[in-house]
């Protein structure tokens, strides 16, 4: 997992699909807190669908988040 900057440059010229096809890396961006409370945060991530299936990137995500 990496976390992409939250700046309008570089969430678009690396949290996009064009930029993880064929690979295995997992960006995650645009971060935020919600306002049902902060332990709650909102994220963006992108994968290679083809690789990864369409939910392995948020549960790799979620697992290393929980622990």
């Amino acid at each position: 997992m990496k976390v992409i900057p939250n700046d309008k440059e570089t969430t678009l010229r690396e949290l996009t699909p064009a930029k993880v096809t064929g690979t295995l890396s997992v960006p995650v961006g645009r971060l935020r807190k919600l306002a049902m409370g902060g332990e709650y945060l909102a994220a963006f991530t992108v994968g290679d669908q083809l690789l990864w299936g369409a939910a392995e990137p948020v549960r790799r995500i979620l697992k290393q988040l929980v622990a």
